[in-house]
Protein backbone atom coordinates (compact mmCIF):
# COMPACT_ATOMS: atom_id res chain seq x y z
CA UNK A 1 0.00 0.00 0.00
CA UNK A 2 2.80 2.42 0.90
CA UNK A 3 4.65 1.81 -2.38
CA UNK A 4 1.50 2.43 -4.41
CA UNK A 5 0.83 5.63 -2.47
CA UNK A 6 4.41 6.84 -3.04
CA UNK A 7 4.08 6.14 -6.76
CA UNK A 8 0.88 8.20 -6.94
CA UNK A 9 2.55 11.05 -5.04
CA UNK A 10 5.56 10.98 -7.37
CA UNK A 11 3.31 10.86 -10.43
CA UNK A 12 1.04 13.76 -9.44
CA UNK A 13 3.22 15.96 -7.17
CA UNK A 14 4.40 18.36 -9.88
CA UNK A 15 0.94 18.79 -11.35
CA UNK A 16 -0.65 19.59 -7.96
CA UNK A 17 2.16 21.98 -7.03
CA UNK A 18 2.04 23.71 -10.41
CA UNK A 19 -1.71 24.26 -10.17
CA UNK A 20 -1.40 25.64 -6.63
CA UNK A 21 1.56 27.86 -7.55
CA UNK A 22 -0.23 29.41 -10.51
CA UNK A 23 -3.34 29.95 -8.46
CA UNK A 24 -1.69 31.37 -5.35
CA UNK A 25 1.59 32.78 -6.74
CA UNK A 26 3.46 31.98 -3.56
CA UNK A 27 5.79 29.03 -3.34
CA UNK A 28 5.17 28.44 0.37
CA UNK A 29 1.38 28.46 -0.08
CA UNK A 30 1.66 26.11 -3.05
CA UNK A 31 3.81 23.74 -1.00
CA UNK A 32 1.26 23.87 1.84
CA UNK A 33 -1.59 23.06 -0.53
CA UNK A 34 0.37 20.23 -2.13
CA UNK A 35 1.14 18.74 1.26
CA UNK A 36 -2.49 19.11 2.35
CA UNK A 37 -3.68 17.31 -0.79
CA UNK A 38 -1.39 14.34 -0.21
CA UNK A 39 -2.32 14.15 3.47
CA UNK A 40 -5.98 13.92 2.42
CA UNK A 41 -5.02 11.29 -0.12
CA UNK A 42 -3.44 9.21 2.64
CA UNK A 43 -6.47 9.70 4.89
CA UNK A 44 -8.90 8.60 2.16
CA UNK A 45 -6.62 6.08 0.40
CA UNK A 46 -8.87 3.06 0.84
CA UNK A 47 -12.01 4.87 -0.36
CA UNK A 48 -10.61 6.32 -3.60
CA UNK A 49 -11.15 4.66 -6.96
CA UNK A 50 -7.64 4.24 -8.42
CA UNK A 51 -8.99 4.82 -11.93
CA UNK A 52 -10.13 8.34 -10.99
CA UNK A 53 -7.32 9.33 -8.66
CA UNK A 54 -6.00 12.15 -10.89
CA UNK A 55 -9.37 13.90 -10.99
CA UNK A 56 -9.84 13.38 -7.26
CA UNK A 57 -6.44 14.93 -6.49
CA UNK A 58 -7.10 17.95 -8.69
CA UNK A 59 -10.54 18.49 -7.12
CA UNK A 60 -8.99 18.40 -3.64
CA UNK A 61 -6.23 20.79 -4.82
CA UNK A 62 -8.81 23.14 -6.32
CA UNK A 63 -10.80 23.17 -3.08
CA UNK A 64 -7.64 23.69 -1.01
CA UNK A 65 -6.65 26.65 -3.18
CA UNK A 66 -10.10 28.20 -2.77
CA UNK A 67 -9.86 27.72 1.01
CA UNK A 68 -6.42 29.33 1.06
CA UNK A 69 -7.67 32.33 -0.92
CA UNK A 70 -10.66 32.74 1.41
CA UNK A 71 -8.38 32.69 4.43
CA UNK A 72 -6.13 35.27 2.81
CA UNK A 73 -9.08 37.54 2.13
CA UNK A 74 -10.14 37.24 5.75
CA UNK A 75 -6.67 38.26 6.90
CA UNK A 76 -5.80 34.84 8.36
CA UNK A 77 -3.03 34.29 5.82
CA UNK A 78 -1.20 36.33 3.24
CA UNK A 79 -0.06 35.37 -0.21
CA UNK A 80 3.09 36.78 -1.72
CA UNK A 81 1.95 39.04 -4.55
CA UNK A 82 5.48 39.23 -5.89
CA UNK A 83 6.38 35.53 -5.91
CA UNK A 84 8.75 34.25 -8.54
CA UNK A 85 7.03 32.94 -11.64
CA UNK A 86 8.44 30.10 -13.71
CA UNK A 87 9.06 30.77 -17.38
CA UNK A 88 5.71 30.89 -19.16
CA UNK A 89 4.37 32.75 -22.13
CA UNK A 90 6.66 30.89 -24.50
CA UNK A 91 6.36 31.83 -28.16
CA UNK A 92 7.20 29.53 -31.03
CA UNK A 93 8.16 32.36 -33.38
CA UNK A 94 11.82 33.09 -32.59
CA UNK A 95 11.50 36.46 -34.35
CA UNK A 96 9.21 37.75 -31.64
CA UNK A 97 11.49 39.38 -29.15
CA UNK A 98 9.33 39.95 -26.15
CA UNK A 99 10.49 40.96 -22.74
CA UNK A 100 9.65 37.55 -21.30
CA UNK A 101 9.99 38.63 -17.70
CA UNK A 102 7.54 41.50 -18.14
CA UNK A 103 5.17 39.32 -20.13
CA UNK A 104 5.35 36.50 -17.56
CA UNK A 105 4.54 38.90 -14.78
CA UNK A 106 1.67 40.44 -16.74
CA UNK A 107 0.35 37.00 -17.68
CA UNK A 108 0.53 35.80 -14.09
CA UNK A 109 -1.29 38.92 -12.91
CA UNK A 110 -3.95 38.52 -15.60
CA UNK A 111 -4.50 34.87 -14.66
CA UNK A 112 -4.67 35.82 -10.98
CA UNK A 113 -7.33 38.43 -11.75
CA UNK A 114 -9.60 35.91 -13.46
CA UNK A 115 -12.58 34.84 -11.38
CA UNK A 116 -13.29 31.21 -10.61
CA UNK A 117 -13.81 28.89 -12.42
CA UNK A 118 -12.10 30.71 -15.33
CA UNK A 119 -8.74 30.81 -13.51
CA UNK A 120 -8.72 27.13 -12.61
CA UNK A 121 -9.83 26.02 -16.05
CA UNK A 122 -7.23 28.14 -17.85
CA UNK A 123 -4.49 26.84 -15.55
CA UNK A 124 -5.60 23.24 -15.85
CA UNK A 125 -6.05 23.27 -19.64
CA UNK A 126 -3.56 25.79 -21.03
CA UNK A 127 -0.74 25.62 -18.52
CA UNK A 128 -0.93 22.04 -17.31
CA UNK A 129 -2.41 20.52 -20.46
CA UNK A 130 -5.14 18.61 -18.63
CA UNK A 131 -7.79 16.87 -20.71
CA UNK A 132 -11.38 18.02 -20.69
CA UNK A 133 -12.29 14.79 -18.89
CA UNK A 134 -9.78 15.54 -16.10
CA UNK A 135 -11.10 19.09 -15.74
CA UNK A 136 -14.68 17.80 -15.65
CA UNK A 137 -13.76 15.41 -12.84
CA UNK A 138 -11.78 18.03 -10.95
CA UNK A 139 -14.38 20.80 -11.09
CA UNK A 140 -17.46 18.59 -11.35
CA UNK A 141 -18.74 20.28 -14.51
CA UNK A 142 -19.94 19.02 -17.85
CA UNK A 143 -17.59 19.12 -20.83
CA UNK A 144 -19.67 21.84 -22.46
CA UNK A 145 -19.43 24.00 -19.32
CA UNK A 146 -15.66 23.52 -19.23
CA UNK A 147 -15.35 24.54 -22.89
CA UNK A 148 -17.54 27.62 -22.43
CA UNK A 149 -15.62 28.77 -19.34
CA UNK A 150 -12.29 28.10 -21.06
CA UNK A 151 -13.36 30.17 -24.08
CA UNK A 152 -14.50 33.02 -21.84
CA UNK A 153 -11.34 32.86 -19.72
CA UNK A 154 -9.12 32.99 -22.80
CA UNK A 155 -11.14 35.88 -24.15
CA UNK A 156 -10.65 37.79 -20.88
CA UNK A 157 -6.90 37.21 -21.16
CA UNK A 158 -6.90 38.42 -24.79
CA UNK A 159 -8.78 41.55 -23.70
CA UNK A 160 -6.21 42.34 -21.00
CA UNK A 161 -4.73 45.68 -22.03
CA UNK A 162 -1.32 45.12 -20.45
CA UNK A 163 -0.83 41.81 -22.26
CA UNK A 164 -2.00 43.34 -25.53
CA UNK A 165 0.36 46.31 -25.14
CA UNK A 166 3.38 44.07 -24.46
CA UNK A 167 2.55 41.81 -27.39
CA UNK A 168 1.90 44.74 -29.76
CA UNK A 169 5.23 46.31 -28.78
CA UNK A 170 7.01 43.04 -29.54
CA UNK A 171 5.26 42.75 -32.90
CA UNK A 172 6.25 46.33 -33.70
CA UNK A 173 9.92 45.61 -32.89
CA UNK A 174 9.83 42.53 -35.13
CA UNK A 175 8.32 44.40 -38.07
CA UNK A 176 10.81 47.27 -37.59
CA UNK A 177 13.76 44.87 -37.59
CA UNK A 178 12.34 43.08 -40.65
CA UNK A 179 12.09 46.39 -42.51
CA UNK A 180 15.67 47.31 -41.56
CA UNK A 181 16.93 43.92 -42.73
CA UNK A 182 14.98 44.26 -45.98
CA UNK A 183 16.35 47.78 -46.60
CA UNK A 184 19.91 46.64 -45.87
CA UNK A 185 19.52 43.69 -48.23
CA UNK A 186 18.19 45.88 -51.05
CA UNK A 187 21.15 48.32 -50.64
CA UNK A 188 23.69 45.50 -50.98
CA UNK A 189 22.15 44.25 -54.22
Amino acid sequence: MLNEYQQVVAQHRHRIYSFAHYSLRAREDAEDVTQEVFIKLWQHWRKIDREKIGGWLMRVAHNAVIDKVRKARNGDAQTDAYAEVDEQGQFEDPGVELDKEAFNEALQNAIQELDEPFRSIVILRDIQGSSYADIEACLQMSESQVKVYLHRGRRKLRENTQLRTLFAAAQSRVSDSTEMTGNAASKTE
